[in-house]
């Protein structure tokens, strides 16, 4: 019985250290965070929010009072989970900054935008991506997504191409046929252990389980996109499988097309490329 006890208590110290580890990890960088990590870094941020549906669209912008007013915008986009916070280094990489204003937004469902209340649609998320946009008339967009994020800003350039220089995807998931599932994925759609999870964990629970319908229903739409799109992927990816190199190389037209392809890289390009993701952005951008 004194084994037994010990085992539940050990059971129980885990769940409660799992709890307590992913209500911390909300995906959620506060005002004041934020603004001390740009000014730590010499960098000037604004923190930008808009009404949408019933809550905000919130997202920090970043960029050099000396850029012209018709300078691009480079538009980053998150995956599941995620937030505004994955692309700070990007936000505050001076070498960007002097070349365009950047935004990074928290979609729907993430961080101070409709924190907590799943948005699954990728039109619906890709029409969150354009209020933001419509917020920066007369500037061409380089959207910027990562994994999930990725067929969101593809979805966005289908829906609104006049506004769209570029798109440039990090290791999307775009392959319907081919959307893993993980043992831990239902762990944010049973009942019984949903309510270990943050918010942000929930919601991409919902997206992830949405996700190959979604991208099922954009199958026939990526052909006809008419913008440039690199596609950065690596080989290590164990989260987007290599089907989604050959799903970008038959569905979008070669014209349109820049495949890159890293034996090295992993699913966590934007966290662990910085320098070739950058490179990926000005050529993106016109300045190489």
């Amino acid at each position: 019985m004194k084994l037994l006890g010990r085992i539940l208590l050990g059971i129980g110290i885990l769940v409660f250290g799992f709890v307590i580890y992913n209500v911390q990890s909300g995906f959620r960088t506060s005002d004041k965070k934020t603004q001390a990590y740009f000014k730590k870094r010499n960098a000037l941020a604004k923190i930008k929010t808009i009404p949408y549906l019933d809550g905000q669209l919130h997202w920090i912008e970043s960029g050099r009072d000396t850029l012209k007013k018709d300078a691009p915008l480079v538009l980053f986009v998150h995956g599941a989970p995620g937030s505004a916070r994955d692309f700070y280094s990007y936000q505050a990489d001076s070498i960007l900054l002097d070349r365009a204003l950047m935004v990074s937004m928290n979609r729907p469902g993430y961080g101070y935008s409709l924190y907590g209340k799943a948005m699954t649609s990728i039109a619906e998320q890709a029409e969150a991506v354009n209020a933001v946009m419509e917020q920066y008339p007369g500037r061409k967009v380089v959207l910027v997504g990562h994994s999930y994020g990725g067929p969101i800003a593809a979805k966005a350039a289908m829906l609104y191409p006049e506004r769209i220089q570029s798109v440039v995807m990090l290791a999307p998931v775009n392959d319907p046929d081919n959307e893993p599932i993980f043992w831990f994925s239902y762990i944010g759609k049973w009942t019984a252990t949903r309510w270990m999870l943050s918010g942000a964990w929930r919601v991409s629970g919902a997206e992830k389980f949405s996700h190959a319908a979604e991208l099922d229903k954009m199958r026939k739409d990526w052909f006809n996109l008419t913008v440039p799109v690199t596609h950065m992927h690596g080989i290590k990816d164990m989260l987007a499988p290599a089907s989604n190199i050959e799903f970008s190389e038959k569905n979008i037209h070669p014209q349109q097309l820049n495949m890159m392809v890293n034996p090295k890289w992993g699913h966590l390009i934007p966290f662990m490329n910085h320098d070739d993701t950058r490179k990926a952005i000005l050529t993106a951008l016109g300045k190489p």
